[in-house]
């Protein structure tokens, strides 16, 4: 299933060969928890939690939109209104 994914884009980059590398070595594990009897169909397997924010991802944006408080002199990043950065 991790290869069924569309690379066409990453086909010939460092990127989409590190990609493929990745897939093989969890399919190849999957494959040997099936062999010693792992139910690999439980919510351990098929559900996770992800938190991704654009504030991380997108860190000169960012930068660009921090402006200076003229009254109190702190950073403010002007370009979401509710921002966060951390663990959750």
């Amino acid at each position: 299933r991790l290869h069924a994914w569309n690379l066409d884009f990453v086909e010939t980059t460092d990127e989409g060969s590190r990609y493929r590398k990745f897939a093989t070595k969890v399919d190849e594990s999957l494959r040997f928890m099936k062999a010693i009897g792992v139910d690999t169909s439980s919510p351990t397997f098929t559900k996770t939690e992800f938190y991704t924010a654009h504030e991380c991802l997108l860190l000169p944006y960012e930068e660009a939109l921090t402006r200076k408080d003229s009254t109190t002199g702190r950073y403010y990043d002007c370009s979401g209104h509710m921002l966060w950065v951390g663990e959750r």
